[in-house]
């Protein structure tokens, strides 16, 4: 029962029992009063009466005792007179039946009214002749005391309805400040934090609600600066000072996971470039002009790579920078290192080379299978081969066979992926997400596989590329939706829960989050069984739109993880908006972490940040014993890696024998 009501009720208790009260002791009073007033009155009529009677009691005159009895009795105000002679004989009697007209019969069974008797002798001369005899009729009392137990009673109630429409209205009044800080209180447990501009009058709440705001402000504020040191300590641990471009030490850990992770990274291609002779520009310009030219190189790297679906641009040292990038065929690679190389002649028209030669680039293609140390090897082999060619010359190293069956795919992707669609004929794989702390499942998530021309499984990391390229990556999120939702409606175990990976194309989409809603909607029961996650580096690009996507599937009841979380070097300030469930911390944060204190440092203060947020944290990628032992030391929800289970075929779901 809310404090308005309760007080309302303890008023009207309280309201009720002073009306009982008062209403009890005017009736009494009325009756004592009334009971007193006939007591009177019947005692001086038959005063009166035997005065007037004695002298025609004398001649014994008995007509005119009638008449005068009778002039007396007529009145109704008496029940009963009677003259008894000394002897006890009675000479003369009236009698009236008592009826009470007008009052309920209730009313007089409750208040019994005492009939008082009223007495005086008779006499003849010196002698007594008799005794009158008179006693009151109840009914004008009762008549009385119900009019005043009426009107008491009306003057009461509507006291009583004037008075509680005054508490409510000032109640509703003097409490809503507790309605404006129990909003506040709901607010902060979803991560926002209003602030009450307008202080109650009442001195108590006054200072609840300044207490409150306090401690709003001043939550906001540790989660503000936590945030920024978290950030602050990232960069200082992995981002070039001189370029604002990730270091050599982040673009090693990216790059080691991302080539061991060929769902995200099949193949791609690495880039070295090397802006020639710097060290006499640094001599000739000072360190601040050198400084100046490697930041113009750092950001145009940066701008040549934004059609990449992943890229990471960072600057290795000197004036030594790295790229990699996720590429469909060699001939992108080739496309993308002239287009480079053609920006960075332009650096001398911009008064920043003082040779026409600025740079040379190598470049090395990757494939699955490949590990990092070869890949370098082969960039910097081209890198020196590029060098020889002559002024802001490029260089491939050349895998002939590999690039040609590459060529040969690329051509024949559309028809593959149309077939798919049209089919449906998608065969889903799942890797189960556990409890950091004790191992039990909490869900698993849902990866996409299609045949290729050689009946092998191809992961969504090789063919989504090419969807978003060909504009059908909406078709194949709906398609993945779909078949879950349809083993979901086929599973006896409510407790089974998948995550699915939806691009980020398709989260911008209002048309797909409106057709993802309706279909849940659709599907009463089965929206709380999913989670589905997008990749933040594509994600946050358009905040609103995440927003909007995120805030429709908490409507209809999923869930929504952000996948790949702290692969940039974004501010985490929006989380604090969004109203995530779940973040899965990237597998290059995650890779050694028992031997990087950096990372450690980097995913409790993420973890801190997120469960300050009501965020449960995911560490992905985890391959190792001795990283899921170190894990449980920083806070983390769950736990995701070949350690825990690979990706494997979707089995149907057990039936009940």
């Amino acid at each position: 029962m809310s404090l308005s009501r309760q007080l309302v009720l303890i008023i009207f208790v309280l309201f009720l029992v002073v009306f009982a009260g008062t209403l009890a002791i005017s009736v009494n009073n009325t009756r004592v009063y009334l009971s007193e007033q006939m007591q009177s009155h019947a005692q001086d009529t038959a005063t009166s009466l035997a005065l007037s009677i004695t002298p025609a009691m004398t001649h014994r005159d008995w007509p005119m005792i009638n008449s005068m009895v009778d002039a007396i009795f007529d009145r109704g105000y008496y029940r009963e007179l009677a003259i008894v002679s000394i002897d006890g004989k009675t000479l003369l009697k009236r009698e009236l039946p008592v009826t009470i007209e007008g009052v309920p019969q209730w009313f007089v069974r409750l208040i019994p009214l005492e009939t008082p008797t009223g007495e005086a002798l008779i006499t003849t001369g010196w002698r007594q002749a008799g005794k009158l005899v008179i006693r009151s009729h109840p009914g004008y009392a009762y008549h009385e005391l119900w009019r005043s137990s009426v009107g008491t009673f009306w003057w009461f109630f509507g006291s009583w309805v004037a008075a509680m429409l005054l508490v409510v209205g000032v109640l509703r009044f003097a409490l809503a400040p507790l309605r404006e800080i129990e909003r506040q209180a709901l607010a902060i447990s979803n991560r926002e934090f209003p602030i009450l501009e307008r202080l109650p009058w009442t001195r108590e709440l006054r200072r609840v609600v300044l207490a409150m705001n306090k401690m709003t402000a001043k939550i906001k504020r540790i989660l503000s600066d936590q945030v920024e040191l978290t950030e602050k300590m990232r960069e200082e641990a992995y981002r070039d000072p001189v370029t604002g471009l990730a270091n050599r030490r982040y673009f090693d850990s990216r790059m080691g996971y991302l080539l061991a992770a060929p769902e995200e990274f099949p193949h791609g291609a690495l880039l070295l470039a090397e802006l020639a002779d710097f060290r006499t520009y640094n001599e000739h310009h000072g360190y601040e002009g050198g400084d100046e030219l490697l930041r113009q190189a750092g950001h145009l790297l940066e701008q040549m790579c934004q059609d990449a679906r992943t890229h990471l641009v960072a600057r290795l040292g000197g004036a030594d920078f790295a790229i990699l990038a996720t590429l469909e065929t060699p001939d992108e690679a080739d496309a993308l290192a002239e287009k480079i190389s053609r920006e960075l002649a332009q650096l001398r028209l911009q008064g920043l080379a003082d040779t026409p030669c600025t740079g040379h680039l190598g470049v090395a293609w990757f494939d699955a299978g490949q590990s990092a140390s070869d890949l370098f090897s082969e960039a910097d082999m081209a890198l020196r081969a590029a060098q020889g060619k002559g002024p802001n010359a490029w260089h491939r190293y050349q895998r002939t066979a590999l690039e040609k069956q590459e060529v040969h795919g690329a051509a024949r992707w559309h028809d593959l992926l149309q077939q798919a669609i049209d089919r449906g004929s998608i065969t889903l794989f799942s890797q189960p997400v556990v409890s950091c702390a004790d191992g039990r499942p909490l869900h698993r998530e849902i990866f996409a596989r299609i045949a290729g021309e050689d009946g092998r499984m191809l992961p969504a990391g090789v063919f989504m590329p090419m969807a978003e390229r060909l504009g059908l990556v909406g078709a194949l999120d709906r398609l993945v939706v779909e078949a879950v939702l349809a083993r979901l409606r086929i599973s006896p175990e409510p407790a089974e829960i998948f995550s699915v990976n939806i691009s980020p194309t398709s989260v911008h989409d209002p048309a797909f989050t409106a057709w993802l809603c309706g279909l849940l909607r659709r599907s009463p029961g089965l929206a709380g069984r999913l989670i589905f996650e997008a990749t933040e580096y594509g994600c946050a690009a358009k905040p609103d739109a995440l927003h909007h996507f995120v805030d429709n599937l908490r409507a209809v009841g999923s869930q929504f993880c952000l996948d790949h979380f702290g692969v940039g070097f974004a501010s985490f300030g929006y989380l604090r908006d969004l109203k995530l469930d779940y973040i899965k911390i990237d597998g290059s944060s995650i890779r050694r972490l028992d031997r990087n204190k950096d990372n450690q440092f980097f995913v409790h203060a993420l973890a801190e940040i997120a469960h300050g947020l009501d965020i449960q944290v995911i560490a992905e990628a985890v391959e190792d014993q001795r990283e899921w032992d170190a894990l449980k030391g920083l806070r983390i929800d769950g736990v995701q890696g070949y350690l825990l289970g690979e990706p494997a075929l979707l089995q149907p779901p057990r039936t009940s024998s």
